[in-house]
């Protein structure tokens, strides 16, 4: 056979391989985004304000995923539908999951991915007048909650407990959240609101002074809210945890430096939620609110890695602890790596934090 090299044919056939190459890429779609259907466990409010923010910057589209909220208020309603798939993932209390791990509890198939309120945003609110000084005045009082079904409902009581308080002694009455919760305090139909914190600063906005009663020792600074992912996500779409869980962080990190802006692209998704009347008061009030939100989203305790998204072991002991000292658990041997994992903590952080700061001030609804 003969053959012969020729440098000149080689470069143009090359070039012409390259050129059809790189227009059949060109040619082919971009990957369609994933979509991660979240649940927000009541109505919506404020405290979504750094998932829409970043939703607003682009975050969610940068990591290709197709961010999707539904309301289904309280745990009771959002476990089952993490169960059978209808949603990808919450913003979720983590009490439940631990009880379910109890000797002939449901055990949940799922583990939670991500610590999105890094310290507790459970209070116990009385009216400033109230006799009411602690929780060990409770005994035999009316405590109004979001719903019976909420997740906070078991800690409430473990923490009635822990201050000496038969839990069955107290009233446990659903009065929903925003004005009707209010009300209910204000009228006297409940002698306490246990909500959460940006609630109460809305109703203290409203001119209702109040007085947040102090949580016993092993309840104070632990997380209280992640995002539970099914184990068969876990082990199937590691990746989409990552690209969504870097969204989530990155928006909360662009909230924190521009909280304003946080608050304007909130109610440009959702303009029903920007109140009426001055509106500069308005929005310094929920500049108030939201900030609240993102302090308890990034507390760290002393000596804790700075890495958002990532659990302490001291989250799920003191709870159990807390829990069983409550009446609520039997069994403490609970094994920690059921309840949670840390294996995305570093994709979560992996971005230019710099970049992300420069696009929130640089926001404009």
């Amino acid at each position: 056979m003969n053959f012969s090299f020729s440098p000149s044919r080689f470069l143009r056939n090359t070039a012409a391989g390259i050129a059809a190459i790189t227009m059949a890429f060109a040619a082919q779609p971009a990957s369609a985004q994933e979509k991660v259907t979240f649940a927000w466990p009541v109505a919506i409010n404020s405290g979504l304000a750094p998932f829409i923010f970043a939703q607003e910057l682009g975050f969610f589209k940068e990591e290709n995923v197709e961010f999707d909220v539904v309301v289904l208020q309280g745990s009771g309603i959002i476990i089952p539908q993490l169960m059978n798939g209808t949603i990808f993932t919450a913003f979720s209390v983590l009490e439940p999951l631990i009880i379910s791990r109890q000797p002939g509890k449901p055990n949940f198939d799922f583990r939670f991915v991500y610590n999105i309120v890094r310290s507790s945003i459970w209070e116990m609110a009385v009216l400033d007048e109230s006799k009411i000084k602690s929780f060990a005045d409770l005994k035999g009082k009316s405590i109004g909650v979001g719903a019976l079904t909420w997740g906070n409902v078991p800690v409430t009581k473990a923490a009635l407990q822990a201050a000496g308080v038969d839990p069955s002694t107290v009233q446990f009455i659903a009065v929903g959240a925003g004005v009707p919760a209010y009300d209910a305090l204000r009228r006297g139909q409940i002698d306490a609101l246990n909500l959460y914190d940006t609630m109460h600063i809305a109703m203290e906005s409203q001119g209702t002074k109040i007085r947040r009663l102090e949580y016993p020792q092993a309840f104070r600074g632990l997380a209280s809210h992640g995002f539970p992912v099914t184990n068969k996500n876990i082990k199937e779409k590691p990746q989409l945890i990552e690209r969504f869980g870097r969204a989530v962080t990155k928006g909360v990190v662009a909230c924190e430096a521009n909280i304003q802006a946080c608050v304007e692209a909130f109610w440009k998704v959702y303009p029903n939620q920007r109140p009426s009347g001055d509106a500069a008061a308005n929005l310094a009030k929920e500049v108030k609110i939201v900030g609240a939100r993102v302090k308890n989203m990034t507390a760290f305790r002393p000596g804790e890695p700075k890495k958002l998204g990532g659990f302490g072991e001291l989250d799920w002991k003191s709870s159990i602890v807390a829990l069983r000292a409550g009446g609520q658990l039997d069994n403490t041997d609970v094994k920690l790596d059921t309840l949670y994992t840390n294996q995305f903590v570093d994709a979560y952080n992996k971005f230019n934090r710099e970049d992300v700061i420069k696009k929130a001030k640089a926001y404009k609804p």
